[in-house]
């Protein structure tokens, strides 16, 4: 059996233990103490790690009564050692925990949702509600969660013998889960939330430091919230006030300006597109004229092979289309950037594109495809394809 000393205080973060039993677990080492102040992996949060005197504690998993410490080296059985874990972690992981019952309270006590569900990670936390929830209705959350914070109000557990003892407390427990056995312990906040929880936390609600509520999301019919509590609160609102001010500073306007800076180039962004898209239309009408008036007929069959420059997939295929006359076959090449674009069209006339785009690939070492009177595909720009066009160009002459 281990002593579980985080359940009596959960800010001390070191003890004098003996080493129980270290059995080998692949290249590591599982020990057993005596005593130990680690948190192991349970309740929606990652375990403690430190040291054992000179082993590195890597991981901390419960096998019924016993804590065992996944050690980067054996240590004897019945040695004395100076058991120490991470504080700044710890403390960390006890912010968001505490947080998340503070956030769960909140949200049971103003919409009536349940949380379901929590996760701690080393740099994110979520909770998860029973019923969807409104973005105003997360800022309620998030308001009432850093008011009750900034009460200071104290946090404690408790341990009761039975649930006759819990129900005979009159204690008022926002969740109970289900299935624990003696003696059951309750965390509850001064002032707002208690319920049933095997983990430690701050002293005092003030140690949460800021709640900030930063994802929403629906999530099976009711709601995930990711959060963060604390110094992680802090680095994030440091990252989005450094990112807000890189945006004003690029628009040359005031913090409380950006928003608006963006969403006015944005507009202007939307009107350039449809200008620019409008030249290119009629561009490509002059460009498909030209092709088409430029073809080679060979045996009934108005033949285009041509290469152009700078016109992306898209383009390319609504040039090919507009090339095509009565009896036609169109091959476009464009090269756009580090690719090659090709279009095959046609109408009328014997081969078929897919069959067609079949030879392209492996002359262009390409991927592409189609059926019918259409296909398409690209390949890696190379430096020069002037063989290549000329090779193609003989070829579609002997297959019409």
């Amino acid at each position: 059996m281990t002593e579980r000393l985080y359940l009596e205080d959960s800010m001390r973060f070191s003890c004098e233990a003996v080493v129980t039993d270290c059995v080998p677990h692949g290249a590591q080492y599982r020990i057993a103490l005596d005593r130990s102040v680690f948190f192991p992996n349970k309740g929606g949060q990652p375990c403690d790690v430190g040291t054992i005197g000179d082993a590195v504690v890597l991981s901390c998993d419960e096998e019924g009564e016993r804590l065992w410490h996944l050690c980067d080296r054996p240590i004897a059985v019945g040695t004395p050692v100076t058991v120490k874990i991470d504080a700044e972690r710890r403390f960390d992981i006890m912010q968001q925990h505490t947080g998340e019952h503070l956030l769960s309270w909140c949200a049971w006590t103003l919409l009536g949702a349940t949380n379901v569900g929590f996760h701690c990670a080393l740099d994110y936390a979520t909770l998860d509600l029973d019923k969807p929830v409104s973005h105003e209705q997360v800022l309620e959350i998030e308001r009432l969660a850093n008011r009750e914070a900034a009460k200071n109000g104290a946090v404690t557990a408790q341990e009761y013998a039975s649930e006759a003892d819990l129900q005979a407390s009159g204690v008022v427990l926002r969740k109970h889960a289900e299935g624990l056995t003696a003696p059951i312990r309750v965390v509850s906040i001064e002032g707002s939330d208690a319920c049933t929880c095997c983990a430690p936390h701050v002293r005092r609600t003030g140690e949460i430091g800021q709640l900030k509520i930063v994802g929403e999301l629906p999530y099976k019919g009711g709601a995930r919230l990711t959060f963060l509590c604390g110094m992680r609160a802090l680095m994030h609102a440091q990252r989005m006030q450094d990112a807000v001010d890189a945006i004003a500073l690029r628009f040359s306007t005031a913090r409380e300006n950006a928003v608006s800076a963006v969403e006015r180039q944005a507009g202007e962004l939307s009107d350039a597109k449809k200008e620019r898209n409008q030249a290119y239309a009629a561009l490509d009408d002059i460009t498909a004229k030209t092709l088409f008036a430029e073809a080679e007929t060979v045996r009934g069959t108005a033949v285009i092979v041509a290469l152009l420059e700078g016109v992306d997939g898209k383009r390319l295929r609504a040039i090919a289309q507009k090339t095509l006359g009565p009896k036609s076959l169109t091959v476009l090449l464009s090269a756009a950037g580090d690719t090659v674009y090709y279009v095959l069209s046609g109408q009328n006339c014997k081969p078929d594109m897919g069959e067609l785009c079949k030879a392209v690939n492996l002359l262009l070492c390409g991927k592409g495809g189609g059926r019918g009177t259409l296909a398409q595909g690209s390949a890696p720009k190379k430096n020069d394809l002037t063989d290549e066009l000329a090779h193609l160009r003989q070829y579609c002459r002997q297959i019409v």
